[in-house]
């Protein structure tokens, strides 16, 4: 069903072009249903606010884009099997796809046989963009945002002991390995290192070991419902006095909504700031107010930021949009202002360099940007 309503946006917005304009789509594949649908749909939105923003600037006369997302539930052989789709429509010229990185990289091999640049929106393993020279990303690397929270835990919280808790897959285990390594490089030690598996509900077990080794801090490498579960739980059991820091995952708008007062307290990382006095995101917060009557987030900041540079690239390529065009202006993109922020690509490696990311601290169900610590 979400593959036909995308086909029908598709062709709706082929209608709103001129005759003689060439349709060049942004293919994209995401989870916008079942567990991960708090990252995917916010995602989706704001690449679709960067799409209709582009079109209705006239930038590239001539041309017109479309957004053509389907739903991959962040599962693995979905993302193949959309990938198969993409690469035989020759209005394509990229695929942003996919959320986690587990889900990115199983369609790595598709998009490389067939010449088609796959650019994820956020998953952050650090040999993703090694597979191929067709891989791209708009995130960052999970090094740089998880050394920070590591060093802020130790010299900033001034927490030694901490446990971790990290979800089976190869992003989990990338951000919980990162984190005990850098913890370690500052001087603290672990007293808990707990994985667990997807689509846990009951960390009850996990949280009474922790009564029993008592951490100073607990650091959660977990997706949104599962962080909101095991807060909630946390809350129940009576440990709200060891402070929680979190990957940069776990808090979002829904998972804010589903633990209610429980991630109260919180600390987390973000890129992203409604408050940054630059014309990008302010033009980003009031256009995504506008055009969804509720508050932009990260994620859709990671969205607007991923299909914004598809257009750039596809941009500097005009007239001649290939598919290893665009893959060429994307390797000499240079230092890119966007909703989240500044980023550059590096030509060489193909990673990303972000720049400002900010600690920020939960208090009364929201996220406060600038807590005081």
């Amino acid at each position: 069903m979400r593959t036909l309503l995308a086909v029908i946006a598709v062709l709706a917005a082929i209608g709103t072009a001129r005759a003689e304009d060439r349709v060049l789509t942004i293919g994209c594949s995401l989870p916008l249903s079942g567990r991960m649908v708090g990252f995917g749909q916010p995602i989706e939105q704001g690449m679709q606010l960067a799409v209709d923003s582009f079109n209705a600037s006239h930038q590239m006369p001539g041309a017109h884009f479309v957004l053509a997302c389907s739903d991959s539930q962040g599962d693995p052989k979905e993302t193949v099997n959309i990938a198969e789709r993409l690469i035989d429509d020759k209005t394509v010229f990229i695929s942003v796809s996919d959320f986690t990185s587990t889900a990115t990289m199983a369609a790595a091999d598709t998009y490389g046989r067939a010449g088609l640049v796959e650019m994820t929106p956020t998953a952050s393993h650090p040999d993703l963009v090694k597979m191929n020279k067709w891989m791209f990303r708009t995130s960052e690397t999970v090094p740089s945002y998880i050394d920070p929270l590591a060093d802020f835990t130790v010299n900033t919280l001034h927490k030694k002991r901490v446990a971790v808790i990290q979800v089976q897959t190869d992003w989990g285990q990338s951000v919980g390995q990162t984190f005990i390594a850098q913890l370690k490089k500052d001087g603290g030690e672990v007293t808990d290192d707990e994985i667990y598996n997807e689509g846990t509900s009951d960390f009850r077990a996990i949280l009474t070991q922790l009564r029993r080794s008592r951490p100073e801090a607990i650091f959660l490498a977990m997706l949104e419902e599962e962080a909101a579960t095991f807060m909630k739980q946390r809350k129940q059991l009576g440990l709200t006095d060891i402070p929680v820091v979190d990957s940069g995952v776990g808090v979002t708008e829904r998972s804010l909504r589903l633990a209610g007062d429980a991630f109260d307290g919180m600390y987390s990382s973000r890129l992203f700031n409604p408050e940054r006095d630059t014309p990008e995101v302010r033009a980003f917060v009031a256009g995504f107010q506008k055009k969804y009557s509720k508050a932009p987030d990260i994620w859709s900041a990671y969205g607007c930021d991923a299909a914004s540079i598809a257009m750039l690239a596809a941009k500097r390529a005009w007239p001649d949009v290939t598919r290893d065009g665009v893959r060429q202006q994307l390797m000499k993109l240079g230092r890119y202002e966007g909703a989240n922020g500044a980023l550059s690509i590096d030509p060489e490696t193909r990673d990303v360099v972000r720049y400002g990311l900010v600690t920020v601290r939960v208090e009364n169900g929201k996220v406060d940007y600038a807590p005081k610590f």
